[in-house]
């Protein structure tokens, strides 16, 4: 697997076949292994999500103590919850052929974009970039991926274009739960 080929796979599944014009189905591998290893990717938001939280609390109170633990607890639970919501929406819509490809595409296209997020956070991190315009850039890229989700439920998960909109606000909805939920046991 070619992490370049599984990039211009997740551009093709965003805006329709248009790099290298081959189907995104070509450039991903949609057998059951492949679901297990798109975990992998996963498990990547966790590195990632720690810079952008590296740059928050840098920009805070410019020391380098970072609360790891309930940083890798939350980002964990944000990154389970879309297979949870996707499993969940796959039965209740009898779309359960189509729960690998989506979690397979979705996890690899948000670990694109976080490393999009960590590069821009990173340029601040090392004095290349001033904190507002880094947060901006991350900021709208992480907002991106409610429109990252709501593509990928209407042209991976083959919902109907109301379904994708629910899909992807429920998938928003429930990672802003859990981060709410997180974040109000440990600070408030």
């Amino acid at each position: 697997m070619s992490l370049l080929k599984v990039f211009k796979g997740s551009l093709n599944a965003l805006f329709g076949n248009t790099v290298g014009g081959k189907a995104w189905e070509s450039d991903f591998d949609l057998t059951a292994p492949a679901l297990s290893r798109s975990f992998i990717a996963v498990a990547a938001y966790v590195p990632l999500g720690l810079v952008a939280a590296y740059a928050a609390v840098k920009y805070n109170d410019n020391t380098s103590h970072i609360p790891y633990g309930p940083i890798v607890i939350t980002l964990t639970l944000i990154a389970l919850t879309f297979p949870l919501i996707a499993y969940v929406l796959c039965m209740v819509f009898d779309k359960m052929q189509r729960f690998r490809p989506w979690v397979i595409v979705r996890n690899w296209t948000v670990l694109f974009v976080l490393m999009l997020i960590a590069a821009v956070l990173g340029l601040y991190l090392i004095g290349l970039l001033p904190f507002f315009p880094a947060y901006v850039i991350a900021l709208t890229l992480y907002i991106g991926t409610l429109a990252i989700d709501i593509r990928l439920a209407w042209k991976v998960a083959e919902f109907d274009w109301m379904g994708a909109i629910f899909a992807g606000i429920l998938i928003s909805a429930a990672t802003m739960m859990v981060l709410s939920l997180i974040i109000s046991q440990y600070i408030g």
